[in-house]
């Protein structure tokens, strides 16, 4: 009998530790000038239900840029049922994302993985730029409407955007040199 019991924990654990959340966060391009727009569309997935009307609730928490300095974030679109407040830009990072799904408003769509999230960046200084996320993901394992949701800090994958300066820049410090070596004369 204690030798059932180890192994049903055994694989209730086992199977709780299969479950998670996964935002992956895609870019429009791979590379992109000073002054460009990058658009970035985040998705969410979840692993380890088995019920078809399992459905991702939702996301509280922050989209985290590698350096905020690289731009300005913008032009937000929640993608999910609801928004609790609305995002805000902190330079290409975006702070204050409380967006959610709920079966009780009709709006548990059980897609696996769903696009959750758009938002733009405006590209202000050069380097490479990708996301993060921290805060706290939930997955409904139903449809139920008094069904409580799991809470999960999200793994993350994301794109890397390689800013670079505009062409036009690079001509005009090729001028600016031509110029200062012509006085050097």
């Amino acid at each position: 009998m204690k030798s059932i019991s180890l192994l049903a924990i055994a694989g209730l654990a086992a199977s709780a530790a299969a479950q998670g959340v996964t935002l992956s966060f895609s870019a429009n391009t791979t590379t992109a000038n000073i002054g460009d727009t990058v658009s970035w569309t985040v998705s969410a997935s979840f692993t380890g239900y088995t019920d078809a009307t399992a459905y991702y609730g939702g996301h509280v928490g922050s989209w985290d840029a590698s350096d905020a300095g690289l731009g300005t974030s913008g032009n937000f679109a929640n993608l999910l049922g609801f928004q609790g407040v609305a995002a805000t830009s902190n330079g290409a990072s975006v702070g204050t994302i409380n967006i959610f799904n709920s079966a009780l408003l009709g709006s548990d769509d059980p897609a696996n993985p769903i696009a959750i999230f758009t938002f733009d960046v405006v590209a202000g200084a050069a380097g490479d730029l990708s996301y993060g996320a921290s805060g706290i993901s939930t997955v409904f394992p139903d449809d139920g409407i008094f069904t409580l949701g799991d809470e999960y800090t999200a793994s993350t994958t994301s794109d890397t955007v390689h800013i670079v300066p505009a062409p036009g820049a690079f001509a005009l410090l090729g001028l600016g040199g031509l110029a200062a070596a012509r006085r050097r004369r």
